[in-house]
């Protein structure tokens, strides 16, 4: 009896537990992203944007000529009022998406689903825990080596009399490989340029040397953090900082980046301690903030393929430019005039090997790693898109790129989380130089400047873009239509000059010859394109004037005197 006893006190245990964890499974809450069917009756107007844009929101979508649409325009208000009264709680609306970020148990979630503006459940899964604990990033293992720099071989003499040579200390290979430093040198440094940097963290960047001039000069224009939904995001991970180091950072001879004068926004979209999807939310409610704030450039080190739960993990398959919530964001992003830049991801030496998402959006660049040798890293994440797109798009130093400074020198890491900023950065200062241009005519340009535009391959894409390159393409651009001629003109030394044939008689070839003031002859060669390279930089040339003639196969010809510096 006694047993028995023992065994119904045994199983009323179980059930008293089984209750409790039942009771538990159904008051478990989740994130979720709540889709609506529509905008309709809104209180907000697109002939009223200053509602829900700022000035220079408008005034960035002015300029490229990019009307504003139902898209742009916020959830309606009494929607979001009536998912509340369903007891759920409200963590954001999604603008682009149409969609309503809630916190709620499985209890509840019916009632919501059955509300008549209510579409659906984006993707048809939960974002995550209540609990939002983060994710993976695109980079940054930090060697923690110190490299102490040496002022005279880092030294860059400016194009300009008046201007003052900076010290880059070992920042120099990430800054000078893809022209940055000539950049600098021409008085491009990001001023007046806004970008916004989403990541997981910036630790402590307020009490960092390399970053008193951010603070002092009150170029940090804001912080917000979606993941604990509060304004700071400087206790969290240093992931942040470090990206911020290559753009942001200025210490001379220990870390100079690519725009230390631009303005910045810092948003957290990223929690290290797990992977949701709640952060590809949190990624999209991050770009549509630095929309509405003005943002020009957006740089993310993030990227997304593999879960904690591996049903939501994706497929290669997935990478067609459309799938993940991630990448239509991104696109969505390039659609308002921004120019979004990503990391590639460091998948390339192990099983997945590809591009994360947002990499494989149409819109952005996505970019992989080289070392101080321009040779590809071999963790660079590789390509093309499923539907065999060019990706990565182009690449820059992210092996050894020197993040922060220590005590005693510079701090270097490793990933495509560092390439892709040390990219941003040129790539704000190149549209600060060209202000005229889109957003996709700068990828254009970038991508024409790339060190292997005319093979792109599935590794680094269309190859290490160069500031000076891309500048001399702008300008050729504004002369097509005119005869034949050179451009720069006067040349300096590393740097090719340009000869567009224009107009020229088209008879498949052309015979050039450079000489100098005497007649002397010192190069010739054959033109076959409309637009053909100088090789002048082989030649050591002279400070002075010398003749270019070219001749057709038909005899028509022309000549021009050029310039060295």
């Amino acid at each position: 009896m006694e047993r028995n006893n023992n065994f119904f006190k045994y199983i009323l245990t179980c059930l008293i537990i089984c209750k409790i964890s039942f009771s538990f499974a159904q008051t478990d809450k989740k994130k979720y992203l709540v889709l609506l069917k529509d905008k309709a009756n809104t209180s907000y107007s697109l002939n009223n944007p200053s509602q829900f844009l700022s000035p220079r929101s408008v005034q960035r979508r002015l300029k490229q000529n990019i009307p504003l649409v139902e898209r742009d325009l916020p959830v309606n208000k009494a929607y979001v009022a009536s998912i509340q009264q369903t007891g759920a709680q409200v963590w954001y609306t999604s603008r682009w998406l149409n969609a309503v970020m809630v916190e709620t148990d499985a209890i509840t979630l019916p009632a919501i689903l059955k509300l008549p503006f209510v579409k659906g459940l984006e993707g048809e899964y939960a974002l995550g825990k209540s609990r939002q604990t983060g994710g993976i990033l695109s980079g940054g293992l930090t060697t923690n080596k110190i490299i102490h720099s040496d002022k005279k071989a880092s030294r860059r003499k400016s194009a300009k009399a008046d201007a003052i040579p900076l010290l880059y200390g070992p920042s120099v290979d990430q800054v000078a490989m893809i022209g940055a430093d000539k950049m600098h040198e021409k008085g491009y440094h990001g001023e007046g340029m806004l970008i916004a940097v989403l990541d997981a963290g910036f630790r402590n960047i307020d009490n960092l040397s390399h970053f008193q001039s951010l603070f002092a000069e009150n170029r940090l224009v804001s912080t917000y953090d979606f993941v604990r939904k509060e304004a700071s995001v400087f206790e969290d991970d240093s992931h942040g900082a470090q990206v911020l180091g290559t753009m942001a950072g200025f210490l001379e001879g220990r870390l100079i980046g690519t725009a230390y004068k631009a303005n910045y926004i810092l948003l957290r979209t990223e929690d290290v301690y797990s992977e949701t999807r709640v952060e590809e939310a949190n990624w999209l409610l991050g770009v549509e903030y630095a929309d509405s704030a003005g943002v020009d450039v957006i740089n993310s080190s993030l990227g997304y393929s593999t879960f904690d739960d591996p049903a939501q993990d994706y497929r290669y398959a997935d990478l067609n430019g459309n799938k993940t919530l991630i990448t239509r964001a991104a696109d969505w992003a390039a659609s308002t005039g921004m120019l979004v830049i990503n990391s590639a991801g460091n998948e390339g030496g192990n099983g997945w090997q590809y591009i994360t998402p947002p990499a494989d959006a149409d819109s952005i660049i996505a970019v992989a790693s080289v070392n101080k040798d321009r040779i590809r890293a071999s963790s660079s994440s590789k390509g093309p898109s499923v539907d065999h797109r060019v990706k990565p798009d182009l690449a820059a130093l992210g092996q050894g790129a020197v993040v922060s400074t220590g005590p005693n020198g510079a701090l270097t890491s490793s990933g495509t989380s560092f390439s892709a900023p040390v990219l941003a950065g040129m790539a704000a200062g190149f549209w600060q130089a060209f202000p005229q241009l889109t957003n996709m005519q700068v990828i254009d340009y970038l991508k024409r400047s790339g060190s292997q535009y005319l093979m792109p391959d599935s590794l680094l894409g269309y190859g290490i873009p160069n500031f000076v390159k891309a500048s001399t393409l702008v300008g050729l651009q504004k002369n097509l239509d005119r005869s034949p001629f050179v451009f720069p003109n006067p040349f300096s030394n590393g740097l090719d000059p340009q000869v567009w044939l224009g107009n020229f008689p088209k008879s498949g070839f052309y015979t050039a010859v450079l000489s100098d003031m005497t007649g002397k002859l010192l190069w010739s060669g054959s033109f076959t394109n409309e637009l053909n390279s100088l090789p002048v930089t082989t030649l050591a040339l002279a400070s002075g004037y010398y003749i270019l003639k070219v001749v057709s196969a038909s005899g028509a010809s022309f000549s021009t005197k050029l310039l060295k510096n």
